[in-house]
């Protein structure tokens, strides 16, 4: 249906021939939004994907990698949190912590394209982003710096752009966009929130409303806010905890860094606070899983 704007509200924007053009105010460049391409795996897909395990993590992303090939993926967190929400507590989902294709990287926007120019934001990336198992064991080279990996200027400011470093783009939003929530997102996409937004929030335990409600929660399982409350209702503890934890207390966001995010068993939750040199136990799903559509 089309909606029509009343003409008292928009009347202050008109110009009369002959008039001095009103000054444009000036503002942030929105981002543009890649189109999108929603993932051709479903929630069951997930459910049934193969696990891969290594006690190094960039082993056990290659071997996800390997598996899923060009056409299959690596599930990311709002794809397993549904998963999760729909399977049930006998599942392997639920007996053991899995990481997730998701990362977590700090950095200041120095062009302000997304908030306040020259702040700290933090992009919670769904679906592959800079943590490849090559820069993984790059960073392990050179040295982590409180467990995350430390990026080049060079890294962080394509990821702003909607863009890696090998050519690969895709869609950027900002958190409020996904607040209210968002169908039909892509597998691989990011979430833009300001550093201090994030800062702020509490790690560690939360109750139901405050853990829905939590931004950093909401950023991190885009795309699945719909599966939420049930994935919450099934992790929780028998006191109504539900865990969702970060590193970012007195981080330096100066120095563009990040690392990959983990999910628990049960009630530990959403955690990014594990560090990039731990194991890895990840999901891929390969094309001819059950159920997949066919391109």
């Amino acid at each position: 249906m089309t909606r029509i704007i009343p003409r008292e509200l928009i009347k202050h924007l008109e110009w009369t021939p002959g008039q001095t053009p009103p000054a444009q105010p000036i503002a942030n460049p929105i981002p543009i939004v890649n189109p999108v391409q929603t993932s051709p795996f479903s929630i069951d897909d997930i459910m049934n994907g193969k696990t891969f395990y290594d006690g190094s993590m960039p082993k056990a992303l290659r071997q996800a990698i390997e598996y899923a090939g060009s056409s299959g993926i690596v599930a990311n967190m709002p794809e397993f949190v549904a998963a999760k929400a729909k399977a049930e507590k006998s599942h392997a989902f639920w007996q053991n912590w899995y990481t997730v294709l998701t990362e977590e990287n700090i950095g200041i926007d120095k062009k302000g394209s997304f908030y306040t120019r020259g702040e700290p934001v933090l992009v919670v990336m769904h679906g592959g982003g800079i943590l490849t198992p090559d820069r993984i064991q790059q960073a392990y080279d050179e040295g982590l710096i409180s467990n995350s990996a430390k990026y080049r200027n060079e890294e962080f400011d394509a990821l702003l752009e909607g863009r890696l470093l090998d050519g690969t783009s895709f869609p950027l939003y900002r958190l409020e966009d996904i607040k209210d929530g968002r169908s039909n997102l892509p597998h691989q996409f990011g979430v833009v929130l300001p550093y201090k937004t994030a800062q702020d929030t509490k790690s560690g335990y939360h109750q139901k409303k405050p853990f829905l409600e939590n931004p950093l929660v909401l950023a991190r399982t885009a795309g699945s806010h719909d599966y939420l409350e049930a994935f919450y209702e099934k992790a929780k503890a028998s006191d109504g905890d539900l865990g969702n934890y970060h590193p970012f207390s007195g981080r330096d966001a100066t120095i563009p860094q990040g690392r990959v995010l983990f999910v628990d068993s049960a009630g530990g939750g959403l955690f990014g606070g594990s560090g990039l040199g731990s194991g890895g136990r990840f999901v891929g799903v390969a094309p001819e899983a059950p159920g997949a559509r066919k391109k």
